[in-house]
Order: C-alpha cells, then sequence, then structure tokens
C-alpha cells in the first residue's frame, strides 16, 4: 500500500514542519542550559571511548543501555571543531530532535496501514507530533525518542505481518525489538510479548492439522523473538565479562535498584508509601497524558473482536506491554515513577483511534474520537504544570526547578575550566564519572581525569599517590561515589574541609570538593 498522492506532499511539509519545531525545542534547552543529566551522561558514556585517558569500547558502560550513546559516536569528532556540540549537550539534544522527527513519520505509516483516512490520518500525527510531553523528549536529548522509534518500527512490523502474513516480515520485527532493548531496558516486556502474539496469531489462522499449525508457531515465533532474545542475552553476557555483572541496572551500586533504594523515602513522600496511594498516583499520571485512553483501548477491542480483525493487536502487544511493564514497576515500588514513563500511551492512544476512525466510516464517530485524543493536549499541559506529577519535567520547565538545572550545569563547567587552567598532567584527577560526567565532559583535557570506566580505575582507586594522582574530585552529594566512599567512607561530613578547594552551586549548596593528596 502506497501513499497517496494528496497526502504526500502535505506529510513531507508538515514533517518538515515538526522537524522544526523539535529543532527549535532542542536548541532552547542547550541555550538555557537546560540538557538533563540523564542526556549528558549518554555523550559522556559515548565520549569515554573515544577521549577519555583510556579509551576502549567497553567505556560506553553497561549499566544502561548503549544504543543511545551508540549513536553518537560517529558524531563525536565534530566537537573538535565545534566544542559545545559535546561539552555542552547540543549533539545529543539535536540527535533527539532528528529520531523524534523520525517516529512522527512511522505513526503516519502505520496510521495509514491501519486504513485510517487522510484527514483524519493527518489529524491523529499532529495529534502525536505536537503532544506536548512529545514535544519535551522530542528536544532534551533523554532515551525516549530513540526508544518510541524503535518501538513504532516493531509496531509497524508486526502491523504488516498481520496484513500479510509472511515470515520475512517477521524479520525487521524482530530487529526492532531487539533496538528498542538497546535502547531501554522496558523492551524486556515486548521481548517477551511480541513471539507470544506471533505464536498465538499464526497457531488461530493457520489451517491444517494442529501439530502442523503449532510447528509453524513455534517457527515463526523464532524469527520474531530470537533478535531480542540475543540483544538481552548478549548484552548480559558482555556485561558479565566485562565488569562481572549480568545486570547491571539491577546489581550496580549506580543502577537503577540502587537508586531508587537510596530514595525510597523521598520518593514515597511524593508517591506514597503503598500500593492503593501509588496506584492513585499512577492514575492521576495517565489521566494526564492521555485521559481517554481506557475508553479508546476497550472500544478499540471491541470492534477488532467483532470484524475479526487482529491488527489494532500490533500497538497493543509492543506499546501497551512495555506500558504495563513500568505500571507494574512503579506498583511494586521498584520505579521512582517519572511522568516520562508512561510516554507510551500517547502514540498507543493515537493509534487505537486510528483504528476505530478506520472501521466506523461514521462522521460523528470520527469528530468524536478525535476530540478524545486531543483532549489529551490540555490535559498535559495541566499535569506539566503540577510539579508533584511531573517531577523531572518541572526541572526544566518552573523558573525554580529551571534555575537548579542550570547552576549545576554552570558549576560544572566552572570545575572544568578551573582544573583545565592548572595544566595538569594525565591522570592527575581521581574522580567517579557517574556523578563527574559534566565535568569531564567540560573540560578541554579530558586526560587529566581517572574515571571509572578506565580499565585500572580500581588499581589506581586503591594508591592514588603511587599510580601519579594529585588530586581527588569527590561529589558532595553522590551516594555512591567511589573515590569518597573508598577514602572518606560513606558520610560526606568525613570530608576534608581545610586545605581543599571547593565549588559551590548558585544556591549555595557544596557540589564538589577537590582534596590535594
Amino acid at each position: 500500500m502506497s501513499v497517496d498522492v494528496a497526502t504526500r506532499p502535505v506529510l513531507k511539509s508538515r514533517t518538515y514542519a515538526y522537524a522544526l519545531v523539535y529543532l527549535a525545542m532542542a536548541l532552547w534547552f542547550w541555550q538555557s542550559d537546560l540538557v538533563p543529566g540523564d542526556s549528558a551522561s549518554r555523550v559522556a558514556n559515548a565520549y569515554y571511548t573515544l577521549f577519555s585517558r583510556d579509551p576502549h569500547l567497553a567505556a560506553i558502560g553497561f549499566v544502561w543501555n548503549p544504543l543511545p550513546s551508540l549513536i553518537l559516536l560517529p558524531f563525536l569528532p565534530l566537537g573538535l571543531l565545534f566544542p559545545p556540540l559535546t561539552q555542552q549537550g547540543l549533539l545529543v539534544v539535536l540527535m533527539s530532535a532528528a529520531l523524534m522527527t523520525a517516529t512522527v513519520a512511522v505513526v503516519h505509516d502505520v496510521l495509514r496501514r491501519s486504513g485510517a483516512p487522510r484527514i483524519p490520518r493527518l489529524v491523529l500525527t499532529a495529534a502525536f507530533a505536537l503532544h506536548p510531553m512529545i514535544v519535551v523528549y522530542s528536544g532534551n536529548g533523554m532515551s525516549e525518542a530513540c526508544f518510541l522509534l524503535c518501538l513504532m518500527l516493531a509496531v509497524r512490523a508486526l502491523l504488516i505481518w498481520f496484513t500479510d502474513g509472511r515470515a520475512e516480515s517477521l524479520v525487521p520485527l524482530g530487529l526492532a525489538v531487539g533496538l528498542a532493548y538497546g535502547a531501554r531496558y522496558e523492551a524486556l516486556a515486548p521481548v517477551a510479548a511480541v513471539p507470544l502474539i506471533v505464536f498465538l496469531t499464526t497457531l488461530w489462522r493457520t489451517p491444517g492439522a494442529l501439530p502442523r499449525r503449532r510447528a509453524l508457531a513455534r517457527t515463526d515465533a523464532v524469527i520474531a523473538g530470537l533478535p531480542g532474545v540475543l540483544a538481552v542475552l548478549l548484552w548480559a553476557l558482555a556485561g558479565k565479562l566485562i565488569v562481572g555483572q549480568w545486570f547491571a541496572t539491577f546489581s550496580s551500586q549506580y543502577g537503577n535498584s540502587a537508586q531508587v533504594s537510596a530514595n525510597a523515602t523521598g520518593i514515597g513522600s511524593v508517591t506514597g508509601g503503598d500500593l492503593p496511594a501509588r496506584a492513585g498516583y499512577w492514575l492521576q499520571q495517565m489521566t494526564g497524558l492521555a485521559p481517554f485512553f481506557l475508553v479508546l483501548l476497550a472500544a478499540a477491542l471491541a470492534v477488532a473482536w467483532r470484524r475479526r480483525d487482529p491488527r489494532v493487536l500490533a500497538p497493543v502487544t509492543v506499546l501497551g506491554s512495555v506500558l504495563a511493564f513500568d505500571g507494574l514497576a512503579f506498583l511494586s515500588g521498584t520505579s521512582f515513577g517519572w511522568l516520562r514513563f508512561h510516554i507510551t500511551v500517547i502514540p498507543l492512544t493515537v493509534l487505537l483511534a486510528g483504528h476505530l476512525i478506520a472501521h466506523l466510516h461514521r462522521r460523528p464517530v470520527t469528530a468524536a474520537v478525535l476530540a478524545l485524543v486531543l483532549a489529551s493536549v490540555p490535559a498535559t499541559l495541566i499535569t506539566l504544570n503540577r510539579p508533584e506529577l511531573a517531577r523531572e519535567e518541572s526541572e526544566w520547565l518552573t523558573a525554580e526547578g529551571a534555575a537548579r538545572t542550570r547552576g549545576l550545569a554552570l558549576v560544572n563547567r566552572q570545575v572544568a575550566a578551573d582544573l583545565d587552567a592548572m595544566n595538569l598532567p594525565d591522570g592527575a584527577v581521581l574522580t567517579d564519572a557517574a556523578y563527574a560526567f559534566g565535568v569531564v565532559l567540560a573540560s578541554d583535557r579530558p586526560g587529566q581525569f581517572v574515571i571509572t570506566p578506565d580499565r585500572d580505575f580500581a588499581t589506581v582507586l586503591a594508591d592514588p599517590p603511587a599510580h601519579g594522582v594529585h588530586y581527588l574530585l569527590v561529589s558532595a552529594r553522590g551516594a555512591a561515589d567511589a573515590v569518597r566512599l573508598r577514602h572518606f567512607g560513606p558520610d560526606p561530613a568525613t570530608v576534608p574541609t581545610t586545605g581543599v578547594r571547593t565549588w559551590h552551586d548558585p544556591a549555595g549548596n557544596l557540589q564538589w570538593t577537590l582534596v590535594p593528596l
């Protein structure tokens, strides 16, 4: 099925318009010094592989998934020509704008393949592309744009397979799911859900004897599921061989599990400490992003059941499994409960609406469905203005939060500039890159730092003077700062306050201490 001639120029012009919106958002984040720490850390992970004191591929790290950093690798040398690309995070926000633009194009193609008519299709595409959360995450450099693109490519491939039933259509499906796992751990859900739905669908629609149907179903499930399973196993094996941990995000002192545990009291004070309270908080976030999601889901599934059309299961399986994974993680107390963890409800709502409109060719129904989808825009704007629900987003979109974020970026640059001015030799400053990544990125002389990805970090940490270290750069707020823990213990108050150099943020909070040896 090809794009109709009337739609092609409209789609192209609107895609350019969305790209400009996302570019403007990316430049705003960069120019305002609001590039999130998560985004800068992805740049840093890639940066270490090329420009650190000990450049090697494994320096990309194993706590977080590698794809958002790997995408940046070919472009990092441009930072030698224009340093703000790496030092200030410009590269990563431009990349997220490009990835989100591509995601919009895939969303439109999925709507077209679902049979949504031209005008509603363009409106639904706009409802996704201009959704406030999508606009924000198109320009902040975080992993959402990369993750959504991979998931939408998986939705597209599964939809094609539901339509043509050809086994070769399962190959791009499996690859897209595998790439999604390279972007975020939540892709574990579609890694499991996709081969299951493929198995059941093949078993259901294949004629003939049951043994033959089972054999074909197993074959299809393996084709669809193998890339994702291999992505999980190979990444885990690489982590075990290189850093000694199968799944560092769950076992590392820097991983998600450790962070959630360390911040459990603070999280509970906002989200609630028991299951009913967390469920209420989760429901507020969900309705804030897509207030009529459940209505559209029930209607789309009912219509699909009545018409025996399984295509709606493509977005439900891929996007819905991620949404369910994140919801269960939060309700079980193993997640921060960030608003962005529910971002897949946005494309899922749009695609459910597209399926409904494709099957119910009546203007009143189409208008009602579009109204339900478009209601997400004001609902999300209200939610983004509630810091208790949009805790991360408030650090960029409110004056108080933006001041904090900007202050941290500026103090990191000041630390880097001051250290650069000291003209220290390579390996003179020992620091934990899990917290000092902003300082290392901002420095013109990254070789002066001995950092956690360096292969001799543990050896140097044990006896810094014997390895030419002159200073320890210690974070005041890093709960798992390896340098502080090894030399001063878990209490930040034990770090020396005399004979040292310190840096404070604009609010007066101590951020860094440079301890001479």
